[in-house]
Order: C-alpha cells, then structure tokens, then sequence
C-alpha cells in the first residue's frame, strides 16, 4: 500500500460517515500522520542534500 492509497483510504473513511454511528477519526487521524511522514521525507531529502554537499567539500 502506497502513501497515496493510505490518503485515498483515509479520506474515503471521513467521506463515508453520514452514518451517526461512524466517527471520521480514525480517517484523519491517518492523514495526519501521512502529512507528517511526507514532512519527515522531505527533511530527510534535505539533510542528505546538505551531507552530500558537505562531502563534496570535503574533497
């Protein structure tokens, strides 16, 4: 399952709450995390960045 299948998921599960019963956060709770997890990688790609240029300084 893809990030992009968890959101389609998630965003399904909000959708379909006309039901009293049903509650949508567990929906939002996942789209929320999945923001996080997207905020998390583009972090990551730029401290790699950042180390990669540092190493080529290095040399």
């Amino acid at each position: 399952m893809t990030l992009q299948d968890l959101q389609a998921w998630a965003q399904a599960q909000i959708d379909n709450t006309a039901q009293p019963a049903v509650n949508p956060e567990v929906g939002i709770s996942v789209l929320q995390m999945v923001d996080e997890l997207e905020h998390l990688q583009a972090y990551v790609q730029e401290l790699e960045a950042k180390l990669a240029t540092a190493g080529q300084r290095a040399s």
